[in-house]
């Protein structure tokens, strides 16, 4: 490959020098964590035509052989340094020296802005454009732009349709790595992130941070039409459009509208009849998975919603508001012709002021 074969003993890790994560290190008994190589292990390294007559006090020789030994690495797979914590193997010193900072915990590169630290100098890096929204990696084919390289990348695949990452259980491929660790917990079931107050898991890290509100109370969005809050933004997004009456999911089959997609979801299982949610007990199947959980209450009993002024208990929780009104005395629902106020949605009542409506209606057609 580089001619004759050779080999010779590795370069004193006193004078080595790397650019493992964009600072220079020079190596020292000092480095605590680096496991020191015997006396009879060798480093191969390409052949110079100036190997007899090496000066070792010429710094300029000394970086161009170390750079020589980087590059043997690479053809040879040679793994020199070694973590003494736990023995993971690494080509470079200042790979080594990043990755010994996962057991100490060291983070030396500080932002000057708001003091965040980071274990690595390119992290750190990646942080300050958060706060001078500076984005250098540009899509050349749309113009838009981002704070880092990776993410570039990953937005060019929805020009290109690019999906790289392949599940090597049922084939489904994936724009993004992250994509494909999160799908494949749905083969292995696994549900890495855990409540520390519950003990509740959750496959992903977001489901666990909305969970953790459950306990904590808080709801980080607010309505700007009418200040209510939420624990999700989803749910807000939601809300939003009982201001605006926007309804962008449409049925494919009568073009009902709705401003949901899972009532969508649940309106074209009336066309289609599908019921997929099936009752373990007795094996009743609903096409709603709100309709079978409120189904299981009859027969385990549950009735998870007390009324906070007589503790009565109920199975839905529309029940339990249709229940606090007899206390309130609220009455939200009122008949467009007489003007008659109801606790709760009435359909029918003997209503005079729908039939003096009508008569006054047909009286006036007879006029006419």
């Amino acid at each position: 490959f580089f001619g004759n074969s050779t080999t010779e003993p590795p370069i004193s890790s006193q004078h080595m020098t790397t650019e493992g994560d964009g600072d220079q290190y020079r190596g020292s008994q000092a480095d605590g964590l680096l496991a020191p190589l015997s006396d009879n292990d060798e480093m191969s390294h390409p052949p110079s035509a100036d190997d007899d007559n090496h000066d070792n006090d010429n710094s300029e020789d000394e970086m161009t052989c170390h750079t020589d030994n980087k590059h043997w690495n690479i053809h040879t797979g040679e793994k020199s340094f070694v973590c003494s914590v736990c023995g993971q193997r690494f080509s470079e010193k200042g790979t080594l020296k990043i990755h010994t900072r996962t057991h100490t915990g060291e983070k030396p590169f500080v932002c000057s802005l708001c003091g965040q630290s980071f274990s690595q100098k390119g992290s750190l890096t990646m942080h300050i454009r958060t706060h001078t929204g500076e984005k250098p990696f540009v899509c050349s084919v749309c113009g838009q732009c981002f704070s880092q390289r990776g993410s570039l990348t990953m937005h060019r695949r929805t020009h290109t349709g690019e999906k790289p990452f392949s599940c090597l259980i049922c084939g489904q491929r994936f724009s993004e790595k992250g994509s494909l660790k999160i799908h494949t917990r749905t083969h292995t079931g696994e549900k890495p992130f855990a409540c520390s107050d519950c003990g509740q898991s959750f496959s992903l890290k977001g489901h666990l941070i909305y969970h953790m509100r459950t306990h904590t109370g808080e709801k980080p969005f607010a309505c700007m039409d009418c200040g209510q809050r939420f624990s999700w933004k989803g749910h807000l997004i939601s809300h939003t459009r009982t201001h605006t009456g926007e309804k962008p999911f449409a049925c494919s089959v009568c073009d009902k509208r709705f401003s949901l997609k899972g009532s969508l979801n649940d309106h074209q299982r009336t066309h289609t009849g599908e019921k997929p949610f099936s009752c373990s007990v007795c094996g009743q199947r609903f096409s709603r998975k709100g309709h079978l959980i409120y189904h299981t209450r009859t027969h385990t009993g549950e009735k998870p919603f007390a009324c906070p002024v007589c503790d009565q208990r109920f199975t839905q929780k529309g029940h339990l508001s249709c229940h606090t009104r007899i206390h309130t005395g609220e009455k939200p629902f009122a008949c467009p012709d007489c003007g008659q106020r109801f606790t709760r949605k009435v359909k029918r009542h003997k209503c005079a002021g729908k039939k003096r409506n009508q008569n006054e209606a047909a009286n006036e057609s007879v006029t006419v």
